[in-house]
């Protein structure tokens, strides 16, 4: 089951780590709702899994969609492999830990794991790997541009130096200039400088992404998720919900990963990157921030341009970045 609570207006919601604020408005308690309603549909029944992904996604998963490429091409990747935990851990020598002193070893010398079942997928190097003085994998931040970042509103990486381990194995440290917040526990942050492309960024969703995903709240497709242990790994997801996309350890996708590849979230993952798999790109498609559900980028794509280019020209960036939509007119079109 997701780690949720539906609320009334006025009253709060949990979430999994970090500050709670208050729920405003009506739209946001529908969606948390929502999120309580699509968890029973995914819930902890095999059998009602069972039902919420089959029953309903004969057209959306059939070879050609989108939903067909996510599936098949995460399991391809885990081919073969037994040892599961080692292989969703995507550093070694890292070690969890309060990055100060002594510990902050445990974070500089951390290195991409030979072993990663994603080894070589571009943009896993897209999510700084901690911060001096933070703890473990807790509140990450993940690039969308050279220099912009999304996190969780609720969480304050601005706080700390952020490490980015490029795809050399080489760290850069980054600190923030400003913040600001989009809504739904989005925020967009602006860095002091550019990151290279060997650390590169993730593109997003366009806003006509659900012509190429079931979004009937039944139908679940494979996702990525990441949480503060460094691990990457399958996440059941569904994006039928009006704000956000939702997902459950306990679900599974048709012709993709199996449960055994699927973690629960837990308190302290807020601000991890949750995304998809399309071909060897990873696409960033929301954060953790109820434990089974977060914002949907896609629907808050414009809201978050205007919000970097605010940063940009508040803080005189030279290049007025925005989001890269990754394009999905490859895949058959499965909603009108």
């Amino acid at each position: 089951m997701f780690i949720s609570s539906a609320v009334a207006p006025g009253f709060t919601a949990r979430r999994i780590g970090g500050k709670i604020n208050s729920v405003k408005t009506a739209g946001t308690t529908i969606a948390l709702i929502a999120v309580v309603v699509l968890s029973i549909i995914m819930g902890a029944s095999g059998a009602d899994v069972t039902n919420a992904a089959t029953s309903t996604t004969a057209v959306e998963i059939a070879p050609g969609t989108l939903a067909y490429h996510l599936s098949t091409n995460a399991a391809a990747r885990a081919s073969g492999i037994t040892d599961i935990f080692a292989a969703t851990v995507e550093l070694s020598h890292w070690g969890y830990a309060t990055y100060s002193g002594a510990n902050l070893a445990l974070l500089t010398n951390a290195v991409w794991s030979t072993n990663f079942w994603l080894r070589g997928v571009r943009g896993i190097s897209a999510t700084t790997i901690g911060y001096s003085n933070g703890m473990g994998g807790q509140g990450l931040m993940t690039m969308v541009s050279p220099r912009h970042y999304l996190f969780a509103s609720h969480m304050h990486p601005e706080g700390y130096l952020a490490a980015f381990l490029n795809t050399n194995n080489v760290l850069y440290w980054r600190r923030t200039l400003q913040r600001t917040e989009v809504g739904s526990d989005t925020s967009v942050g602006i860095l002091d400088a550019d990151l290279p492309a060997s650390v590169g960024y993730l593109p997003v969703f366009p806003t006509n992404f659900s012509r190429y995903l079931p979004t009937n709240g039944l139908g679940v497709v494979q996702g990525i998720g990441m949480n503060q242990d460094m691990r990457v790994f399958g996440q059941p997801m569904m994006f039928g919900n009006p704000a956000l996309v939702v997902w459950s350890s306990a679900g599974y996708s048709p012709l993709g990963l199996s449960t055994n590849w699927n973690v629960m979230i837990r308190g302290g993952d807020s601000s991890d990157p949750e995304m998809v798999l399309i071909k060897d790109q990873l696409v960033l498609v929301s954060h953790n921030w109820l434990g089974g559900g977060g914002p949907n980028y896609a629907l808050q794509f414009d809201a978050i341009n205007k919000s970097m280019h605010y940063l940009s020209t508040n803080n005189h960036a030279r290049t007025d970045y925005q989001l890269t939509p990754i394009s999905l007119t490859n895949w058959t079109v499965v909603n009108q």
